[in-house]
């Protein structure tokens, strides 16, 4: 391995993130939201085109550093030979093809905006960066298991959910830029709190989504409880959990804590079935007009920690040995858990299991959070029918 691979994939691993998490973020809660409030969305899309095209070069620029380390250590000699004698540099080439699209799409919408709509564009980069995705994991799935298609729908299901996840707080982390200034703070305050309401749908599905199949995974290259503390890929995998742990109760934080003070105070309420316990006395007191770098800055500790975990993922996809090539067979009696003298279950069945009842908590959430978006959304509807004294005077 060349010892530029790490960096090249780690590159390319956080474009593939940002390009399949930021345009459904864009285009199912950013500008729905701006529209439907009256905001200008230029600023946003003066953000979003030139960002999505960088992002779309630096994917291509390390897909072909990979693929001239590979064509090395291959022996077809040349990146041409290479990309058309192996499974590998076939899905190179679907992948840069892909990229080439999305990136030739993203050239004509800024080009020509008229001939080109926002929805098309943002559609057309979607499909493509999945398509890059696919690709990408065509080839990096896990060999734990013995049927491939399981494994690579397994990895893209485990990235995408993460892509939804880290893409939208990228989103997220700029909305200051996103949003036209103005002097009314109560307005720009209650689209910050649409606009994490709306996220929080993708971001529960994506959470979701990503815990348990990365549970799956886990089950697949960990066979014992103690080869999380006993082995190196296994200590990695523990510090990587450690911190998407941290990074989601920093956004439960950031949607049941932060939100609902927001919330108060503009109008004083409390929304006491979203707060629970002892948070509504932690609740802080942010000024309206604070309300969007408020978010931005507690997104963008989540998103600093998940790029962490992220550098963590590459690390043990390049450099690690998975724990059950390392442990001998005779240890696989020590993957049965046994209480009491009756053998319960093996790990890999308990981690299976827990992926299951991941599932379903994220079910549970993601209703919670439609019913939620409902609700409010209908609030909102009522509020916009009413007088500009009206409104004032409810406020007061």
């Amino acid at each position: 391995m060349e010892p530029w691979t790490p960096l090249f994939r780690g590159v390319l691993v956080t474009a593939l993130v940002l390009l399949v998490g930021v345009p459904p973020t864009l285009s199912f809660v950013v500008f729905p939201e701006l529209e439907r409030r009256g905001f200008d969305t230029a600023p946003a899309h003066r953000v979003a085109l030139p960002t999505i095209f960088a992002t779309l070069i630096g994917a291509g620029l390390a897909a072909a550093g990979l693929a001239v380390g590979n064509a090395r250590a291959s022996e077809a000699g040349s990146v041409l030979a290479w990309a058309s004698s192996t499974v590998a540099g076939q899905a190179w080439v679907a992948l840069t093809l892909a990229a080439v699209a999305a990136g030739g799409l993203t050239a004509g919408r800024y080009i020509d905006s008229d001939r080109i709509s926002r929805r098309s564009w943002l559609t057309g980069v979607c499909l493509g960066a999945f398509v890059m995705l696919i690709a990408f994991c065509w080839t990096r799935y896990s060999v734990a298991v013995e049927r491939p298609a399981l494994a690579i729908l397994v990895k893209v299901g485990h990235m995408t959910g993460g892509a939804l996840w880290v893409g939208g707080l990228a989103v997220l982390a700029v909305f200051p830029a996103l949003v036209p200034r103005g002097d009314d703070g109560i307005e720009r305050a209650e689209l910050v709190l649409a606009t994490v309401r709306r996220f929080s749908m993708l971001a529960v599905a994506g959470v979701t989504v990503a815990f348990a199949t990365g549970v799956v995974i886990a089950a697949w290259h960990v066979p014992t409880l103690t080869a999380l503390a006993t082995t190196p890929y296994g200590l990695v995998l523990s510090a990587k959990v450690v911190l998407v742990v941290v990074a989601a109760a920093i956004g439960g934080f950031n949607r049941v804590v932060l939100h609902e003070g927001i919330a108060h105070s503009i109008d004083g309420s409390t929304e006491v079935a979203a707060l629970p316990g002892m948070l509504t006395g932690i609740r802080p007191q942010v000024d309206p007009h604070d309300a969007a770098p408020a978010v931005a800055r507690s997104v963008r500790v989540e998103l600093l920690i998940l790029f962490a975990a992220m550098g963590l993922s590459v690390v043990l996809t390049t450099a690690m040995t998975p724990s059950y090539e390392l442990l001998e067979p005779a240890v696989q009696a020590s993957t049965e858990v046994v209480v009491g003298g009756v053998t319960l279950a093996g790990f890999g069945t308990l981690l299976d299991l827990g992926a299951v009842a991941i599932a379903l908590a994220g079910a549970l959430a993601l209703g919670y959070e439609v019913g939620k978006f409902a609700v409010d959304r209908k609030a909102h509807e009522r509020r916009s029918h009413r007088s500009p004294e009206e409104t004032r005077a409810e406020r007061k």
